[in-house]
């Protein structure tokens, strides 16, 4: 049934459709009679207007963004590293991507396969259980909540692209059906032999990447492109090693001028250069693609005060209404892996804890998850979106968060916002 959905929807909507959009070059665009630019080159690879890619943002973005993103003339992107890629969850995956095919029935000038499946591709995490039960006792004494106590076992709720092996598996199957134009990776890369299958369907590639050494990685696998996450960035840092303790924190603009001096000088391949982190203003982002010739940028939190996202009050008053001197922190101990959060007392707390007391990326995500649903069971009177109730909260947001906001919950608005000088 799944096989003849996607047919008659993909015969409607043929890969090899040139948008209209493409019809008006943007001003980082070139004519035909000089060499294309990296972000020509990417324009025309994925059929866009603008050389945007919306970040993926698991748990905050949904599939509506991403639909409104690439009727825009962007890049949507869909997150599905909170799936399990087995089992009921595959048929989740495709009801994710069948959504967002039904989205763009209204914009027949876009392809449905124009889009961005992101998935996890971190290390599996070594199972301690004696650093686990110290987690899980060290957690239920500092905030004592009674019902925390029938946690006895952290529970592996993310899974990792990197487990593939089987060539057959149902979620390749799945993925070849879609034909998505991009599969982007997070945390590292999956098999090189799931990339090359991957890619055989006519898809391309991306990984993120925080330093030279794993750019170089990336190209050794021949993906098509990277995303260069700089250390400004929100939610998860994609670091291939976990917490690692030589992490350079290398900030955007200093990560790309380190991968496109290596690309002028020692490598005679050039994927796609995508960069992250950061970025709020469509100056900003024109003048940093021309200055490093570079493909485009992601972008994540300018996205999040839209009503297409799913963040709460609490979170959504952090960006219309920024306070003085609230910065952002980075902290694994919420899921085992750094990532970049709007600080609060709770948090702070958190970061007095060592990294070798937290279990292995996503395990402590199971037990924080179960933290804001006791702390509201154990307050009688307690109103859903009063300050109190997000006491045990965490609000992803790049350091940038405080000039993110455009006066507008509008997606459309924003992206217009976005792309002006584009």
């Amino acid at each position: 049934m799944f096989r003849t959905v996607l047919g008659h929807l993909k015969s409607a909507r043929p890969k090899s459709l040139k948008v209209q959009q493409q019809q008006q070059l943007s001003p980082l665009s070139t004519s035909s009679n000089m060499k294309k630019t990296q972000t020509q080159k990417f324009l025309d690879t994925f059929n866009l207007k603008y050389p945007i890619i919306q970040s993926p943002m698991a748990g905050a973005s949904t599939v509506k963004l991403a639909s409104s993103v690439t009727k825009l003339g962007g890049l949507g992107s869909i997150p599905l590293g909170a799936f399990s890629y087995s089992g009921s969850d595959v048929d989740k995956i495709r009801s994710q991507y069948q959504q967002y095919q039904s989205l763009l029935e209204s914009q027949p000038t876009v392809s449905a396969n124009t889009v961005n499946l992101n998935f996890f591709a971190h290390d599996p995490p070594h199972r301690d259980l004696q650093v686990e039960q110290r987690w899980i006792s060290k957690v239920k004494e500092l905030y004592g909540f009674d019902n925390l106590n029938s946690v006895q076992e952290l529970k592996l709720i993310y899974p990792t692209f990197k487990s593939i092996t089987d060539h057959n598996d149902p979620i390749l199957e799945l993925l070849k059906q879609i034909d998505p134009q991009m599969i982007s990776f997070h945390f590292g890369l999956p098999q090189l032999s799931i990339i090359k299958q991957l890619q055989s369907f006519g898809t391309k590639i991306f990984v993120s990447v925080t330093n030279l050494e794993e750019f170089k990685q990336a190209l050794k696998c021949q993906v098509d492109g990277v995303i260069l996450q700089g250390y400004e960035a929100g939610g998860h840092r994609g670091n291939f090693k976990q917490n690692d303790p030589q992490d350079e924190k290398l900030p955007v603009r200093q990560l790309t001028e380190q991968v496109t001096e290596y690309i002028k000088s020692e490598s005679e391949a050039s994927p796609f250069i995508i960069a992250a982190g950061g970025f709020h203003d469509s100056k900003q982002i024109k003048d940093f693609i021309q200055e490093f010739d570079i493909a485009g940028v992601q972008l994540g939190t300018v996205w999040l005060p839209s009503t297409d996202c799913t963040i709460s009050q609490r979170h959504l008053e952090h960006f219309i209404d920024p306070q003085t001197g609230v910065s952002t922190i980075m902290n694994p101990a919420i899921s085992g892996r750094c990532l970049r959060t709007i600080e609060s007392d709770f948090l702070n707390q958190l970061m007095s804890f060592d990294d070798a007391e937290i279990p292995d990326y996503p395990l402590p995500y199971d037990l924080f998850k179960k933290l804001r649903p006791a702390h509201l069971q154990a307050l009688e009177h307690v109103e859903p979106d009063s300050l109190d109730s997000f006491k045990f909260s965490a609000f992803l947001a790049g350091s940038n968060y405080h000039l993110s906001y455009k006066g507008t919950r509008d997606t459309q608005e924003i992206f217009r916002q976005l792309t002006k000088h584009l």
